[in-house]
């Protein structure tokens, strides 16, 4: 039925749900999964320019952390359901 199931997340409880479900679904039908988190853009809200690099440079670090976070939880929940 199923070949590969993509559970996209965004870090919420009802995301969260979603990935546990899914995960059993994958596990049922015997196919792989793959986790997704989408990064939010990076958008300019100063006209001071010396602010940008290090604004633009916080932001991919916490879209990292958050990215990291929320993947995690896949992976854990894949490892759970074996």
């Amino acid at each position: 039925m199923f070949k590969h199931i993509l559970l996209p997340t965004d870090g919420s409880r009802f995301s969260e749900q979603a990935v546990i479900y899914g995960v059993e679904l994958a596990r049922l039908s015997g196919t792989k999964v793959t986790g997704l988190y989408a990064a939010p853009e990076f958008h300019v809200f100063t006209y001071r320019v010396s602010e940008l690099g290090e604004s633009r440079e916080q932001f991919a670090k916490d879209v990292q952390t958050h990215a990291d976070l929320y993947l995690a939880f896949v992976r854990a929940s894949r490892m759970r359901r074996r």
